[in-house]
């Protein structure tokens, strides 16, 4: 045994992995493994994927000295874990024990030279983890065996010993149950009222989170308080500690509840009072008083002539049909409330109110009608709660998103509909202030807030009132935030938080529902959509064989339903998603039918999913939503309202399924079929609930804006936190449309992963405020933007993700002239500001496009624009206006879009000769390289002589010069050529020419000061010069200090650029995370907030001003570049290439070392293939006259040429004569598969290295050795045959990566990953034969 003078001092504490399961083994003694029942190392990697907790303990040097693993059943295999409390209150006579208060260890594990101080370390945190927790109990069922680690009986101490009390036989010789209390481990801070000689303590705690209070009201507040204003319905809390004051909380009953109603949704708290009478309906047109110019009724005051008052009701819920969806906040006043600069300081004159009545409350006998699900009202539900799926996706099953144009607007003219008001004496009390010693946890507060509740015993509910900005801190998981009306003229940008007496010490259980529980669930559900389908569904599972409902309860009162039943098509929806391709056993997924919960007790969501699990044999919870599904798939008849803390999914962009048979045919049919996916398991459940309410505005559904929003809802950090207040705008909303002409499909060439399908199934509408609106002025000093039509948006940090879009033909055409002109040399006449004639720059309005002139930038706009065709070819049918050989369609442009729109419109029906296409090819200007769209010769060819066998007209080297206009309908272009100025009479006019960032977008960022110089400018971390102003994407440009203009983000892919702003936001804003670079993502929630609301009043956290003065290297990005088009033909093309500045090939076949090209062409099927001087794949492009998977052939990328059986050697053999068939051949399925690259990271982790990673080093050595050889005596062609006789490498480079792969044992190990990796992936891969493992392990 090593002594204890030696032992490594105790670090940190984090979550268990599975891969710590081979160094918790050799902790586990023969005595525990007998307790415990651990035979080998898989038993503790099932433990860690099962548990409810697993946490290990860490020493300063990072080794793990102990482990500790918790479930929510005592481990008695005999006892079912939905029965255990019986049993325990029988067998050990200890009735305080129950689900909620207690937890069982499954595995305890300790290096032997800590002892007791491991021990207690590891219960404590869980202590201090769940503060409704107050046992941690293990069953010992070897009587030989009492002691986990022999001859340290001290290390159990905080355990108290219970035996069975059974007649007739010792409780010694039977089970015990060994139970820890969190008061002997973890004690409580003493709580006690505030006195004046605190002041001098408290006030230093204060000031830590804002010095606004001692500014205000000086040095002595506190004892002012207490002393000189007794009368003052302000109460002071402390908690102390070694009769130290160490915590404060100020709590107050003044509260302006006619300023509460009039901005938050109230009804699910029965308006913060005491009801005497219930609230007056307000009865309003929900579909026009959202707009301008509409009116609502006044609501009048309860009055006693109402009849049978019902305490509790709210207003009468709608029917789904009668709901729209209005997800979409709205601000109702120009003018932004300024920041208090403490945040956690509440806007108290807001509040207050001078008088108040008592009530007598009594904890058990609360009013059932409390407990009823709030009205599912037509102010629709933000992200931070969604009570209903209807208010959520019932617009976008009819297809309605561009009616909310408007609803998304504040105008002079609305008026706010009014509020509803509720009588009767308070029910409240409010937080006011509350701060934490640095050195303590702040997740003592916690018993400062349950002791607040007996201050008032008359007041159910505590609400907390704090700016968007504020950070979330460890209180706020115990309360509920409210949703705030779209319309609000107080409290603009704050949040409101309520915790009813029964959540904080309350008594929440979980039940098998009963056909007894009707009555009851009738009243709990008043007010659900639906509520007769909804209760169908219930009887139907208290009769069913395969559904189960079970009644969440609150004091054994019911407050919500589950219903329950088995995942269908579970192999492909977990195939098809980012999640174990099997169920760790059969039958455990479930999904979730019906699951309605009142919001007074969303705090503990987690515990009653967990508590619903205990009850089932079931291990996950799934909730699948078809956001346009129709019938019984619908998602009206599936209601949801925890699906907010349940974990989002991220869609396989890739399901590689070449194989073909029936059984794949099978396992895959809904491949087609979009829809968002949500996933619960235990481990799950013990995690926090983290918000972030921090209003996030994002301009621009661009690629890198929906790659940002992503990153946000679904990056690492989305199993615990959530942000609640994001926000698009975007003209057209989301870029995809329902109903969308085939034809509308082919016009938009694909860029990257965001499809139709893919877009479906990301819950963006979940989360997102969508705003279909045009931003036209940015008000920096406000921090909000004004839109088109006199709307407002508030926001806190502002990320322009604009990107460019084909503009109108005379854009910009004078200050374009003007530049043009002074980069030739004449001088810029400018008047100095202190001219009394100067006037600022303005910029012309945005001009009209005639009625038959089409711009295309989204499928969308391609529906759009392709129906609008149609309709006028209906129109002039058999007139002299009609479509015709001699009134064509014009498709103007040189870029694969233009190519695509006559793809586009072959397929709407049009004939060849009734399309002309004109090509600005060369470009006019002449420095400008002359290389055509393609980059490739071969493809061009192909395509013109494409064109010319349809016999479309075709206008070659000529440039738009303007148009002919009558009754707003062009009839003619101008076209200017060499030689000659051409008229084309023209029926309607597709224009692909300028494209550059939206001249709205372009005039609000000038004219608010943001740097722009041929794109807004930005730093390295996506920075303006507005610390609250961020921006991404192609708009933007480079410092030109940072001299990285040949690293711009339009030369990169634009999701990997938006994944790179979304980590930086989520890192920055995790309350968690921020201002610590040592803490894994998968253990921060151990760390308590030592930085919490203190240090985040501002956003100014995410200010990167102190990086401004030097000079920083720009991000590279890896992701190669994409595009997919359908050609005229149809023939289908498709390019992929390393990010950066495009090379032309002519140039590029000039370079030295430039590696390999290999070029099929069987049945005029084209490929072209390069691969690096690596030998690895570099690029492609293909052109096809059948369809291909343009996400499996991506896969390519950065793959070694050997990987696909020595691609090189086989083309140079000739054994391959169509690359096409070669990769999408049977046995290459894996490699396409998105685990696979996980399996690869994981050998290259094993390994230590790779001959790719040794390859490249030397490669890099031994080439910067050469270059400085060739500035002496070698020369270039000396170089290359003396020394590199392929690709830039040398026999030796091969022979030192080839001994380094047989000296790690490298084919083996491949050999052992790739089998576990079939092994456990053989859903998707049956075509394969797996090896023994066995056999490879002893190889």
């Amino acid at each position: 045994m090593v002594s204890r003078a030696k032992a490594v001092p105790l670090g940190r504490l984090r979550l268990a992995c599975v891969e710590d399961a081979s160094v918790v083994y050799p902790l586990v003694t023969e005595s525990m493994a007998k307790n415990f029942r651990i035979n080998n190392v898989s038993d503790i990697g099932y433990l860690f994927e099962t548990s409810v907790l697993s946490i290990c303990h860490l020493d300063r040097n990072e080794t793990v000295v102990g482990c500790l693993v918790l479930k929510d059943y005592p481990l008695i295999p005999a006892v079912y874990p939905g029965a255990w409390e019986d049993f325990i209150m029988t067998k050990y006579r200890t009735t305080e024990l129950n689900s909620r208060n207690s937890l069982f260890i499954h595995l305890l594990c300790w290096n032997s030279s800590y002892g007791r101080d491991v021990v207690d370390a590891m219960m404590k945190s869980v202590f201090m983890h769940d503060h409704y927790l107050q046992y941690i109990a293990m069953v010992k069922c070897l009587i030989n065996s009492t002691l986990l680690m022999p001859g340290q009986a001290r290390s159990e101490a905080s355990f108290k010993r219970i035996q069975v009390l059974e007649r007739g036989m010792l409780g010694d010789q039977l089970p015990s149950l060994w139970l820890a209390e969190r008061k002997e481990v973890c004690p409580k801070l003493k709580i006690r009222r505030a006195v004046e000689e605190d002041n001098d303590d408290l006030l230093p705690i204060i000031d830590r989170q804002s010095k606004l209070l001692r500014e205000l009201y000086g040095d002595f507040y506190i004892s002012e308080l207490i002393a000189r204003h007794p009368e003052s319905e302000r109460v002071q809390l402390v908690c102390e500690h070694k009769e130290l004051a160490v915590g404060v909380m100020i709590l107050n009953t003044q509260i302006n509840y006619e300023a509460l109603e009039e901005s938050f949704e109230l009804s699910p708290f029965a308006g913060l009072r005491h009801i005497d009478m219930p609230p007056r309906p307000n009865v309003h047109d929900s579909n026009t008083s959202l707009f301008v110019g509409a009116t609502t009724e006044s609501q009048e005051e309860s009055n006693a002539d109402l009849p049978e008052p019902n305490y509790g009701k709210y207003q009468a819920s709608l029917l789904p049909e009668e709901v729209p969806f209005k997800d979409i906040r709205k601000e109702a006043d120009k003018s932004k409330q300024k920041l208090v600069d403490g945040s956690c300081q509440l806007d108290i004159m807001q509040l207050l109110e001078e008088e108040e009545e008592e009530f007598e409350y009594d904890i058990v006998n609360i009013d059932t009608d409390l407990l009823k699900l709030p009205r599912f009202s037509d102010e629709s539900e933000p992200k931070q709660r969604k009570d209903s799926i209807v208010d959520t996706y019932k617009h976008f099953a009819k297809d309605k998103s561009k009616a909310l144009t408007n609803a998304a607007y504040v105008g002079t003219s609305l008026k706010p509909p009014e509020p509803n008001r509720y009588s009767g004496r308070p029910n409240a009390f409010l937080l006011e202030v509350f701060a934490m010693h640095p050195e303590y946890d702040e997740r003592y507060g916690f018993e400062m807030l349950e002791a607040a509740y007996e201050l008032f015993p008359d007041r159910d509910y505590c609400i907390v009132c704090l700016p968007y900005s504020n950070a979330c801190f460890p209180l706020l998981e115990h309360f509920t935030l409210v949703t705030p009306f779209n319309f609000r003229m107080r409290f603009m940008n704050y949040s409101l938080y309520v915790a009813h007496v029964n959540s904080i010490r309350g008594d929440p259980s979980v039940r098998p529902a009963e056909y007894y529980d009707i009555p009851n669930l009738n009243k709990v559900l008043d007010h659900a959509p639906r509520k007769q389908d909804l209760m169908g569904l219930f009887e139907r599972s208290l009769q069913s064989l395969t559904l189960s409902s079970y009644v969440l309860l609150n004091e054994n009162q019911p407050i919500g339903l589950v219903i329950l039943g088995p995942l269908e098509d579970g192999t492909s929806i977990r195939t098809q998603y980012d999640l174990e391709p099997e169920a760790r056993r059969a039958g455990t997924d479930a999904s979730i039918l019906a699951c309605v919960m009142s919001p007074m007790m969303e705090s503990h969501a987690r515990w009653y999913l967990r508590d619903v699990l205990r009850h089932t044999k079931y291990c996950s919870l799934f909730w699948v939503c078809r956001l346009f599904a129709k019938g019984d798939a619908s998602p009206v008849r599936n209601l949801m309202s925890l699906a907010s803390y349940m974990n989002p999914v991220r869609p396989r962009r890739v399901v590689a399924t070449m194989s073909g048979g029936k059984y794949h045919d099978k396992m895959f049919k809904n491949i087609a079929t979009p829809f968002a996916l949500w996933v619960l398991e235990r481990p799950l459940t013990s995690m926090p609930k983290v918000e972030v309410n921090s209003s996030i505005v994002v301009v621009g559904a661009s690629r890198t804006g929906l790659a940002f929003l992503e990153s946000l809802i679904l990056g690492p950090t989305s199993e615990y936190l959530t942000f609640t207040n994001i926000t698009l705008v975007s003209e057209h909303g989301l870029p995809t449309t329902t109903d969308c002409l085939r034809a509308a499909e082919v016009c938009v060439p694909r860029d990257g992963r965001y499809t139709d399908r893919y877009i479906k199934s990301v819950p963006f509408h979940y989360y997102i405020d969508i705003m279909t609106a045009v931003m036209v002025q940015i008000d920096r000093k406000k921090k909000c933007i004004y839109l088109k039509g006199d709307g407002v948006k508030f926001y806190d940090e502002l990320v322009l993700t604009c990107g460019h879009q084909f503009q109108h033909p005379e854009y910009l055409k004078d200050l374009i002239v003007l530049a043009k002109e002074v980069e030739k040399g004449k001088p810029c006449v400018r008047r100095l500001m202190d001219d009394p004639a100067y006037l600022p720059d303005s910029l012309p309005l945005q001009p009209e496009l005639p009625n038959n002139v089409m711009l295309i930038n989204s499928p969308y706009q391609a529906n759009k624009c392709f129906r609008k065709l149609l309709h006028m070819i209906a129109e002039t049918d058999n007139t002299t206006e009609s479509l015709s050989n001699k009134k064509p369609v014009i498709v103007y442009g040189d870029c694969i879009e233009a190519y695509s729109c006559i793809a586009g419109l072959l397929e709407l029906g049009l004939t060849g000769d009734t399309i002309a296409f004109v090509e600005p090819f060369p470009p006019e200007d002449s420095t400008a390289l002359r290389v055509n769209c393609f980059n490739d010769e071969t493809i061009d060819e192909r395509v013109q002589k494409k064109l010319e066998k349809l016999d479309i007209r075709i206008y070659r080297q000529c440039y738009f010069h303007g148009w002919s206009e009558k009754r707003g309908s062009i009839e003619h272009i101008q076209l200017m050529s060499p030689l000659h100025a051409i008229h084309v009479p023209c029926f309607a006019m597709f224009y692909f020419g300028i494209k550059a960032i939206d001249l709205n977008a372009f005039k609000a960022i000038n004219e608010s000061g943001l740097v722009y110089d041929g794109g807004l400018v930005v730093g390295p971390m996506f920075d303006t010069n507005d610390p609250h102003v961020f921006a991404a994407g192609s708009c933007v440009r480079y410092s030109r200090r940072l001299h990285a203009r040949h690293f711009e983000h339009k030369y990169y892919c634009p999701e990997d650029v938006g994944d790179a702003l979304g980590k930086l936001f989520w890192s920055k804003l995790d309350p968690f995370m921020s201002g610590r670079t040592d803490i894994e993502e998968s253990n921060i929630f151990f760390y308590s907030f030592q930085e919490s609301h203190g240090s985040v009043g501002s956003t100014s956290r995410l200010s990167t001003g102190g990086m401004k003065s030097r000079w920083q290297p720009v991000t590279k990005f890896e992701a190669p570049i994409v595009q997919l088009a359908t050609l005229p033909g149809p023939v289908y093309y498709m390019t992929l290439r390393r990010p950066g500045r495009d090379v032309p090939m002519a140039v590029r076949s000039l370079l030295p070392q430039q590696g390999h090209t290999l070029v099929t062409n069987k049945k005029h099927n084209y490929f072209k293939l390069r691969i690096n001087t690596l030998h690895c794949i570099e690029s492609f492009t293909c052109l096809s006259k059948k369809q291909f998977s343009c996400d499996v052939l991506t896969q390519l990328y950065g793959k070694h040429e050997a990987y696909f059986n020595n691609l090189l050697v086989r083309y140079n053999m000739n054994f391959i004569d169509d690359l096409f068939d070669y990769f999408t051949k049977p046995w290459t399925t894996v490699f396409y598969q998105e685990p696979f690259a996980n399996m690869m990271n994981d050998v290259y982790v094993h390994v230590g290295n790779t001959v790719y990673d040794v390859v490249r080093t030397k490669y890099n050595e031994f080439y910067e050795g050469i270059k400085q050889s060739l500035m002496g005596e070698l020369s270039a062609l000396e170089f290359n045959e003396s020394t590199c006789k392929e690709c830039g490498q040398s026999e030796v480079l091969r022979h030192d990566a080839d001994t380094f792969w047989k000296v790690v044992g490298g084919e083996r190990i491949l050999f052992k990953h790739l089998t576990r990796y079939l092994q456990k992936y053989a859903s998707a891969n049956p075509h394969y034969a797996v090896p023994n493992m066995q056999y490879i392990s002893m190889k």
